[in-house]
């Protein structure tokens, strides 16, 4: 394989599954007394999924895109605003304040975007750039994305528990010690 026909492989995986949650989602809401809390198991779910997938697309697919494509920054702009709007639609999804019936609501609206999101980059964007990319470039797009995972927002600092940091701040606080200064240890 020269770097071209597989790409993006961790992408489209990510998708796969994003479409398993969805579909999970959607018997959620269809099952007669389904509890919220299922559906709100499975949101969370998504958003662990989600979070990671969409920082490695906007930090590295997007700009190989607009390097690579001649509408590549049309294509990048629009689905830098889906993201957007995909982040805001599973905030509102997960808001505790909402009726099963508005997060019923909330996700399918969710789903709608969702997968003509993942349509668009499977259909357009990916074989756009499997034909216009270099394999080279392919390959490096693929490994930053896939080394981007072990620094993504929430993952372990020094095999220490997201928050740990938190606990160590308002430890030091309390006590008067600070430990603070940037060669400390969260």
């Amino acid at each position: 394989m020269n770097g071209a026909e597989g790409f993006p492989n961790r992408l489209s995986a990510e998708h796969r599954a994003v479409e398993s949650l969805l579909h999970q989602l959607n018997r959620t809401a269809t099952h007669a007394g389904a509890p919220d809390g299922e559906a709100l198991r499975l949101l969370g779910s998504l958003r662990r999924l989600l979070t990671p997938h969409l920082l490695a697309e906007e930090d590295h697919l997007y700009p190989l895109a607009r390097r690579c494509l001649t509408t590549g920054d049309a294509l990048a702009d629009a689905a830098a605003r889906s993201h957007t709007a995909i982040r805001r639609l599973l905030d509102r999804a997960e808001d505790d304040r909402l009726t099963a019936g508005g997060r019923r609501h909330a996700t399918a609206v969710l789903a709608v975007l969702l997968r003509a999101h993942l349509r668009g980059e499977e259909e357009r964007l990916f074989p756009a750039l499997r034909a216009r990319a270099a394999p080279r470039d392919l390959r490096a797009c693929e490994r930053r994305m896939r080394e981007s995972r072990a620094r993504r927002p929430g993952a372990p600092l020094w095999g220490l528990p997201p928050g740990a940091g938190a606990i160590a701040a308002l430890r030091d606080g309390v006590s008067g010690h600070d430990t603070s200064g940037p060669q400390q240890s969260p």
